[in-house]
């Protein structure tokens, strides 16, 4: 017959500990880790859409259509959705169609997508929240 020692024992409560410790701490950690990753990536397409936008929208000639366009097309090439995203254009602050302005008018552009649609997993930290581009400001040209 084999007698345990104390040692033997503790190394098995050390097992278990170490295994609540890592389903209760690091485990939502790790989904925390990889949902921001992706919030980061996504708000980076985000800007790189509203930059091809803000460039379109500040030539003459443009109007919303055309930058919307241009920002669905850019969107489709990072495997977004554009039905899913809002797009504000301003000019001078005030909601217009880029149509409308004039030389050095300033033209703004902003993208936001909710965070529920841009997770690799259910969201837990960021459910509620919204994704948003930078805001980008340009001079409308010529």
């Amino acid at each position: 017959m084999r007698i345990r020692t104390l040692g033997a024992r503790r190394r098995g409560v050390a097992a278990v500990e170490m295994a609540l410790v890592a389903s209760f701490i690091l485990v939502p950690a790790a989904y925390g880790m990889i949902e921001m990753s992706r919030a980061i990536q996504v708000q980076d397409y985000l800007s790189c859409a509203a930059r091809s936008g803000c460039a379109v929208a500040v030539r003459p000639g443009k109007d919303n259509a055309a930058v919307n366009a241009n920002i669905s097309t850019v969107l489709a090439t990072y495997g977004i959705s554009s039905t899913l995203v809002t797009v504000t254009i301003t000019v001078n602050g005030v909601t217009a169609d880029v149509s409308t302005a004039v030389q050095n008018d300033k033209i703004a552009l902003k993208i936001s997508l909710p965070a529920s649609q841009v997770n690799y997993m259910m969201p837990l930290f960021m459910a509620k929240t919204a994704v948003q581009s930078e805001t980008l400001v340009m001079m409308r040209q010529g």
